[in-house]
């Protein structure tokens, strides 16, 4: 093949490569802004104390959480992004079931604390991971989110 040809071929793949990882890296901070947005509703509407603003935002985040989850299995990102995004997921349908639940409205709140933190939790870690920071130890292994208590 002609040095041209080869060249030509060459700098299409590059710039092929260049813009599939453009896209992904576009497309991470709205996935990131959006997980946040969630984060910091569920973390207003509790600091409120209002069930329904806590409910809404814990049925608000499913979305968010799962384009990141789609994104992670098609991409496949850090096994610590994989990880918190679990956690995250489990607590989040967790917490919606149990706001489902007909329970005394005054005491509501009091018996998801441990839902709700390990979530905010979760999706701190979560955010780090999507943003490129935190959830590796000095050894660049994954490091496992704390379990939420129940």
């Amino acid at each position: 093949m002609p040095k041209t040809v080869v060249g030509l071929i060459a700098a299409t793949l590059v710039a092929a490569v260049l813009g599939v990882s453009g896209v992904a890296q576009a497309s991470t901070p709205t996935l990131a802004q959006q997980v946040q947005q969630g984060r910091d509703r569920i973390a207003a509407a509790w600091q409120a104390k209002d069930v329904d603003a806590v409910r809404a935002a814990v049925t608000d985040l499913a979305p968010a959480l799962a384009q990141v989850r789609k994104d992670v299995d098609r991409e496949a990102m850090n096994p610590a992004v994989a990880l918190y995004l679990g956690r995250a997921e489990q607590q989040r349908i967790q917490l919606a079931d149990t706001l489902a639940t007909p329970q005394p409205r005054s005491g509501i709140l009091d018996s998801v604390s441990g839902l709700v933190s390990g979530l905010l939790d979760s999706l701190s870690g979560l955010l780090s991971g999507l943003l490129g920071g935190g959830g590796h130890d000095s050894d660049d292994k994954p490091t496992a989110p704390a379990p939420a208590a129940a």
